[in-house]
């Protein structure tokens, strides 16, 4: 389920960061019809060779392997610059199963059982899991990030995604909702966490988890090219003159009437005035409908960016400039 809800394109490279036994690593690979590249990293000898036979038992042929820790990768390094999917099944209690995932061959897991050792061990498992979860947003190019553990213990689900929220919120995440029509969601500890999946260990057989971490231009990238496209041809050949960049009723103002009206594709300037009023509030509701209007994606992404950073006053004196796209600011 973890490896379906981080739902690759099949171009992408993929991170499977802590990937042993291999399971959701061929899985990823299978999704992504053998295309693009899935990066598996695991530390752990025994489960590196466990994960190599699977990878080679699958015949998959996308899966590059690292024998590394995953904590020490960096994020900013070339090889890694690409990455827009990963996958971050890291070690945990394994209180929903453990004979698949091999988690008994860790060293963490040798004081199971000790008075007060599993309580630790837990909250030992929860540290790392929240260092690992931040490392994975601090990819510069990740759109999607899927959290998942074998594990029903709070501790190392919920508050887990409750503790690094405001940090994955300031670089632009959200939590998605994967499978929404799954009955069984995250504990209702915090807002927002009816987005999380569980399953039951009674009832579905295994107790797991799952957290989905989108970016919000997420959807800006994956606009479909082709409507694009044809926009910008119909703009091109004068069929369209006119284009409606009407707000939404619950952003519009009383002071600002102009929002209403049907804008001429002529006067640039009061384009990106409505352009920047509108997107001070409300984003994506009209990001296609301008891209349609022949504004086009480099100056589209680049006042996302600069409005995004707050540096309006810097859009405002490019703007004047009519030196947008050459500004070095943002």
């Amino acid at each position: 389920m973890a490896a379906v809800a981080l739902n690759p394109c099949p171009d992408w490279e993929v991170l499977d960061a802590c990937a042993a036994p291999g399971n959701k690593t061929v899985q990823l690979a299978g999704l992504m019809k053998g295309r693009g590249k899935v990066f598996a990293c695991e530390l752990n000898d025994q489960r590196l060779k466990r994960l190599e036979e699977t990878v080679k038992l699958a015949g998959a042929s996308n899966v590059e392997i690292h024998h590394m820790d995953f904590l020490k990768l960096r994020p900013n390094a070339l090889k890694y610059s690409k990455v827009r999917g990963i996958l971050l099944d890291p070690s945990c209690s394994g209180s929903g199963t453990t004979f698949q995932r091999l988690d008994h061959l860790l060293p963490s897991y040798s004081d199971q059982g000790k008075d007060g050792a599993e309580i630790d061990r837990i909250n030992n498992l929860a540290s790392f899991q929240k260092r690992a979860l931040l490392h994975a947003l601090s990819f510069p190019a990740v759109e999607r990030v899927v959290y998942s553990t074998c594990s029903i213990h709070q501790r190392e689900n919920e508050d887990v995604i409750e503790s690094i929220l405001p940090h994955a919120n300031a670089l632009d995440f959200y939590l998605a909702t994967p499978f929404p029509e799954w009955p069984h969601r995250g504990l209702p500890v915090f807002e927002g966490a009816q987005h999380l999946l569980r399953t039951e260990a009674a009832g579905d057989m295994e107790g797991f988890f799952i957290a989905l971490f989108v970016r919000r231009h997420d959807q800006i990238k994956h606009l479909d090219k082709s409507v694009i496209s044809e926009s910008h041809a119909r703009v091109a050949s004068g069929n369209e003159t006119q284009v409606d960049l009407s707000l939404p009723k619950l952003i519009r103002k009383k002071k600002d009437p102009q929002l209403d009206l049907k804008l001429e594709l002529n006067p640039r300037l009061t384009r990106r005035k409505i352009f920047l009023k509108a997107m001070r509030t409300h984003k994506r509701s009209i990001l296609s409908r301008l891209i349609r209007t022949g504004f086009g994606f480099p100056k589209v992404f680049r006042l996302l960016h600069i409005i995004n950073s707050r540096k309006l006053k810097t859009v405002k004196r490019h703007m004047q400039r009519g030196n947008l796209l050459k500004s070095k600011s943002g």
